[in-house]
């Protein structure tokens, strides 16, 4: 991925594209060609559209898809990988300090 890109799950991504499209989950399953029910479980993550389905859900909102392919970020996976050995107390604290650290930043 490049330094721009983000990581998204697809229920976030279909999410985002629909709010941005101001459809409601009705509205965007007319559109594809499916029921509303199935763009439900796909924002809770409940089910996994296909890809030509995620392309049309996105197309469907105004949008394009676009997949790369790259590199591992090894400076990212290891920072996943030091977070997930702290106990969610310590994961807290981490994030909490950040924040802090952040509004420090921001307001002096």
């Amino acid at each position: 991925m490049s330094s721009t890109a983000t990581r998204w799950p697809v229920w976030a991504l279909i999410r985002e594209a629909r709010r941005r499209a101001g459809l409601t989950q009705a509205e965007l399953a007319k559109r594809v060609g499916t029921s509303q029910p199935a763009i439900a479980r796909y924002e809770r993550a409940r089910s996994m559209p296909d890809l030509p389905t995620l392309h049309r859900i996105v197309e469907a909102c105004g949008l394009e898809l676009r997949l790369e392919l790259a590199e591992p970020d090894l400076q990212r996976e290891a920072a996943e990988r030091i977070a997930l050995e702290r106990t969610p107390e310590e994961r807290l604290q981490a994030n909490t300090r950040q924040l802090e650290l952040i509004h420090a930043l921001r307001h002096g």
